[in-house]
């Protein structure tokens, strides 16, 4: 038997759909020991929650038995020290790497699987309402509402302008997918380029990171999808803000340590850029005394524009109900982690 423990709230529904997917297959949760959900829906609960040190053993001794884990459970101890037997962890997030690390899991032979592609969705259509509100003005539409004023004044299109996509995995993908159809030109900005790269098909030119200073001074709207590892820390510095076509709209839903805040503010403030829309930030929650909050020009969503219910329970499961039929099969597993590069 094949023991998977479940390290993340999942209904009964997802629960049968892993058991069905081979009688070998010995599913082990237990409610009380994993995050409760703060909304109907929600997998992985609050980011500081811990269990109580009875819980916690309760916990253990589970993981003692795991060859497999669909999510890192919340506990104090690296995990190859309590679960021997481990091969393989499917995590709840796109961007696993920083907590695979703090799991102490890099310098194992346990496989790590992500969740890219789950919250592509989503994600893209947070970048294009963004765009979409600066494009149209909305508002100032609402402010003209509230003011009872009918003033017809010029307005803006997406259609002819140029958007730079800072990291062409399945986010930036996505969102290529869905700019496109509005007349947008796709320039896509990546770690390596080859001849036969997936991302060619979603963008009018894919350039290596190398151009990335380039590629931002031609761009009308700039969206930033990078995970955070060592080599994207504060890629988007100072002088990269500086390089973005005065003028542009700014968007993140990668990691907020991939952009320097400060600098950002900066050119908000200075209107070298005219708006933002970020999911994500340097510090999380975001500090009350954020500049960021006092900004009229910016949309804050306290990274939870991908939390959909249903849909990404869905996703996540479906994913991984996949991925342990692979494994039960001796396939290549989808999504799997590179150790070296954290995605």
């Amino acid at each position: 038997m094949t023991t998977v423990v479940v390290a993340m709230h999942l209904g009964e529904e997802s629960l049968r759909r892993i058991r069905e997917v081979d009688p070998r297959v010995r599913v082990a949760y237990r409610e009380e020991l994993v995050p409760p959900p703060r909304w109907e829906g929600d997998l992985v609960g609050e980011p500081g929650w811990r269990l109580n040190p009875e819980k916690e053993r309760e916990l253990l001794g589970l993981l003692a038995g795991a060859e497999v884990l669909l999510d890192f459970p919340r506990i104090q101890r690296p995990l190859p020290e309590v679960a021997h037997g481990l091969r393989w962890v499917q995590g709840s997030m796109a961007g696993a790497g920083p907590v695979a690390a703090r799991a102490g899991l890099l310098d194992t032979d346990v496989v790590i699987t992500t969740a890219s592609g789950v919250f592509s969705g989503p994600l893209a259509e947070f970048v294009l309402g963004g765009m979409l509100h600066h494009a149209k003005d909305f508002e100032r539409l609402r402010k003209n509402r509230l003011a009872r004023r009918w003033s017809e004044e010029p307005t803006g299109t997406l259609e002819g302008k140029t958007l730079c996509i800072v990291g062409m995995g399945s986010i930036g993908r996505a969102i290529a997918g869905r700019a496109r159809p509005f007349g947008m030109r796709i320039v896509g900005v990546k770690r390596t380029v080859r001849e036969d790269d997936p991302a060619r098909e979603y963008a009018d030119e894919l350039l290596p990171v190398g151009k990335l200073r380039a590629a931002l001074a031609r761009a009308d709207y700039v969206a930033v999808t990078l995970p955070h590892t060592p080599e994207t820390e504060r890629l988007l510095d100072e002088e990269a803000i500086a390089a973005i076509k005065p003028g542009a709209y700014f968007a993140n839903v990668g990691r907020g340590a991939v952009v320097d805040e400060a600098a950002l503010v900066r050119a908000l403030r200075s209107g070298h850029l005219s708006g933002a829309a970020l999911d994500v930030f340097e510090t999380e929650p975001l500090p009350q005394d954020s500049p960021l909050w006092e900004l009229e020009n910016v949309i804050i969503s306290p990274h939870s524009t991908d939390n959909v219910p249903r849909l990404m329970e869905e996703k996540l499961v479906g994913l991984f109900c996949e991925n342990l039929r692979r494994y039960l099969a001796g396939e290549e597993l989808l999504n799997v982690l590179d150790k070296r590069l954290l995605y």
